[in-house]
């Protein structure tokens, strides 16, 4: 595994100004924990550059080591947290993870798909359902990532987490029956004809509703003023 060697500073002052204070000179504040362990540190911008150009993996161990510290030794950390800013997206604070490299540590490990599945060329579409395992195993055997070859794929089929090989000295501990990636075929929708009629201009509900209620109208005032003229018509004849 790649092993990275990053000189930190210790920081004298905490707080939210402080922190202003380093990232406006350039530095990243940041932390590293462990059992017993705790330091607030400052990571100067080479050491920074490294950590990006890995993406902040969390399976990378890094060799830190604190200017001005009474440790001699280096100390190897892992990158457990990165904070964006939530406009910029610019990082503002790290979060380090002591380790010891004679215990086994669970970290999560991204795939990285390989080849091209047989199906494609039918038309069918490649959809990566998982995009990293989580792993057990001691810090220098743990991988970048782990290649998952799709070349055999085809339609229809899914590629499941049992179906990979576990890299030497390390156990995948994610659920072997996990989808991690499917070939399937994606069909055109068309719009049904019913869809359509309805979509199709009509009469404005309104004034259908309006023009209802003035023939009801209309029909009940004829139906009331027939009796009455009949009626009329009796007690002329009665008359004479």
């Amino acid at each position: 595994m790649e092993r990275l060697q990053v000189t930190v500073k210790k920081r004298q002052e905490n707080g939210k100004q402080a922190a202003k204070k380093l990232r406006d000179g350039g530095f990243i504040p940041a932390v590293i924990y462990g059992k017993d362990f705790n330091n607030a540190i400052s990571i100067p911008s080479d050491g920074f550059k490294l950590l990006r150009d890995i993406h902040f993996s969390e399976s990378t161990v890094i060799d830190l080591t604190i200017e001005g510290s009474k440790e001699s030794d280096s100390i190897p950390v892992l990158v457990k947290d990165v904070q964006y800013h939530p406009l910029t997206d610019k990082v503002i604070h790290i979060d380090l993870l002591k380790v010891s490299l004679k215990k086994k540590i669970t970290v999560h490990i991204p795939l990285v798909l390989k080849g091209e599945a047989q199906g494609k060329e039918e038309g069918a579409v490649l959809e990566q359902i998982l995009r990293e395992v989580e792993v057990e195993g001691f810090p220098l055997n743990i991988p970048e990532n782990i290649e998952v070859d799709i070349s055999g794929l085809e339609i229809g089929h899914s590629l499941h987490v049992e179906n990979i090989p576990s890299p030497e000295g390390v156990e995948i501990v994610t659920e072997p029956t996990a989808t991690i990636a499917t070939l399937v075929v994606k069909k055109e929708e068309e719009p049904e004809e019913e869809e359509l009629a309805e979509e199709a201009p009509g009469e404005p509900e309104v004034i259908k509703e309006k023009k209802e209620e003035a023939g009801e109208e209309k029909e009940g005032q004829q139906a009331e003023g027939k009796p009455e003229k009949e009626s009329g018509k009796k007690e002329g004849q009665g008359e004479k």
